[in-house]
C-alpha cells in the first residue's frame, strides 16, 4: 500500500486517556498512524459483511431444517435451545459481532475469513481510540464508526420490550481477563445509557438457579433481567455442562435474556463456514472452506473453535509455510482459500474487522502486524475516509 494512505496521529499521554484504554497503552497495542480508507472501499467492506450475514442466516436455517446441529458440536439436548433462541430473536437479538475480512485495499475482492460471533473483542479501540486519533487530524475527516449509536439504539430497543415500572438489571459477566472485562464495560456503559442497571462481576460471582441469574448485594440478592455473558458457548458446553443445562433452563423458562443467545455458537465454529462453502458454492462474500483439503493453491488451516489467531497455519504453493502456537492445537480444522491481506511497505500486513449489530454493518477497525498471521501480537490501528 501506498504511504499517501497514512497520516500520523499522537498518543495522548495515559494520564489524560479515558480509563478504559490504559491497560491497552500497556501493552504496546496502539499505532500511531491513521490509514486512510477510500469511501467506496468502505462500500465495499459493507456490500461484503452484510451480504455474509445474510447467508449465516439463511444457512441457519438449513441447519435446523436438516436437524445437522450435532455436527457442529452441539448436542441434542439444546436443540430446543437453539431453536428457541433463533425463532424468537425479536426477543433474543444478535447484540453485535464482527467480520474479519481480508483483502479490498489492496485491490483484491474482500472476503470474510471468519465471524467473531459470540465473544467479539475490540470494542474499547473502536468505540474510544478512533475518536481520539480522528479528532487529531487536521481537517474534517470522518470515519466509518456508527458503533456507539447503533449500541444504544439496539440496547433500547430491547429496553423497551421489558417492564416499565422498574430499572432493568443488565449483568456483564467474564472470566476476569482484564481485556474482556474492558470490553464488557463498554457495553454496560450503552446499556446504562438506555436506562438499565449496569453491574459487573467475573463469572464465579454469579449465582445460576431454576429461578433465574442473581448477583449478591449485601445481605440480598439482585435478580437480573439480562445477562451479557463474554465467555464462548462452546466453552459452556463443553467445559462446564452443568453452567451450560442451568442456563438453558433459564433462558427457555424466560428467567433471564443472555447475550449474545445461543445460536451464535454455530456462527463462531467455523465448520459452519465450510458448510455455506458446500451449500452456497457461488457466493463471493465468504472465503471458500471445506473440512477436507481440495487445494492445489495457497490455503490456510485453522482450528474450528480457534480464537485470536492461535494455531493458524499458512501453506504456499512455493513452499513458504506460516503458522502460530496455541491452546487450540487438538482441535479439528478446516481449510481455507488464502485471501491476501492488504501490505504497506514495511512488510505490515492489514486485516479490516467489520461490526455486525444485527443484519447491518455499523463500523470498521483494523489490526496490522509485521507478520503473516494476525493475531494478538498487532497493532490496532484507527482509520479516517480518505479523498480518491
Amino acid at each position: 500500500m501506498e504511504d499517501s494512505r497514512f497520516e500520523e496521529a499522537k498518543l495522548p499521554k495515559k494520564k489524560k486517556l479515558p480509563h478504559q484504554l490504559h491497560w491497552f497503552v500497556d501493552q504496546d497495542y496502539f499505532s500511531n498512524e491513521l490509514l486512510g480508507v477510500q469511501a467506496k472501499e468502505v462500500q465495499q467492506y459493507q456490500e461484503v459483511a452484510e451480504k455474509a450475514y445474510q447467508l449465516f442466516v439463511s444457512a441457519t436455517n438449513l441447519v435446523i431444517e436438516e436437524n445437522s446441529l450435532i455436527s457442529f458440536g452441539i448436542p441434542t439436548q439444546y436443540k430446543t435451545l437453539f431453536e428457541y433462541t433463533w425463532n424468537k430473536r425479536e426477543d433474543h437479538p444478535y447484540l453485535y459481532g464482527r467480520f474479519d475480512i481480508n483483502g479490498v485495499l489492496n485491490g483484491v475482492q474482500g472476503k470474510v475469513i471468519e465471524f467473531n460471533a459470540d465473544t467479539c473483542s475490540t470494542l474499547p479501540e473502536t468505540l474510544l481510540l478512533q475518536k481520539i486519533h480522528l479528532d487529531q487530524l487536521k481537517g474534517d475527516y470522518a470515519s466509518f464508526n456508527y458503533l456507539e449509536e447503533s449500541l444504544h439504539l439496539m440496547l433500547g430497543k430491547l429496553k423497551s420490550k421489558l417492564p416499565e415500572d422498574y430499572q432493568p438489571a443488565f449483568l456483564g459477566s467474564s472470566l476476569g481477563y482484564e481485556e474482556d472485562v474492558q470490553n464488557v464495560g463498554m457495553i454496560l456503559e450503552a446499556a446504562s445509557s438506555q436506562g438499565f442497571h449496569p453491574v459487573y462481576r467475573d463469572l464465579p460471582e454469579v449465582n445460576f438457579s431454576e429461578e433465574g441469574v442473581f448477583v449478591a448485594t449485601g445481605d440480598d440478592y439482585m435478580p437480573i433481567d439480562v445477562l451479557f455473558k463474554f465467555f464462548p458457548w462452546d466453552w459452556a458446553i463443553n467445559e462446564e455442562p452443568s453452567l451450560m443445562q442451568v442456563l438453558s433452563d433459564i433462558i427457555l423458562n424466560e428467567k433471564c435474556i443472555v447475550l449474545n443467545p445461543f445460536y451464535t455458537t454455530l456462527w463462531q465454529n467455523k465448520k459452519f463456514l465450510a458448510f455455506i462453502t458446500e451449500r452456497f458454492p457461488d457466493n463471493t462474500a465468504i472465503a471458500k472452506t471445506y473440512k477436507d483439503k481440495p487445494f492445489s493453491r495457497d490455503y490456510v488451516s485453522k482450528p474450528v473453535l480457534g480464537r485470536i489467531g492461535e494455531n493458524i497455519r499458512i501453506v504456499k504453493t512455493n513452499g513458504q509455510e506460516f503458522r502460530t502456537n496455541g491452546d487450540y492445537g487438538s482441535q479439528d480444522v478446516v481449510y481455507q482459500e488464502y485471501v491476501v491481506n492488504p501490505i504497506d511497505k514495511e512488510d505490515y500486513s492489514y486485516q479490516a474487522g467489520v461490526f455486525m449489530l444485527g443484519h447491518k454493518a455499523v463500523a470498521l477497525n483494523y489490526r496490522c502486524s509485521e507478520k503473516e498471521i494476525i493475531n494478538d501480537d498487532c497493532e490496532f490501528m484507527a482509520h479516517f475516509i480518505k479523498e480518491v
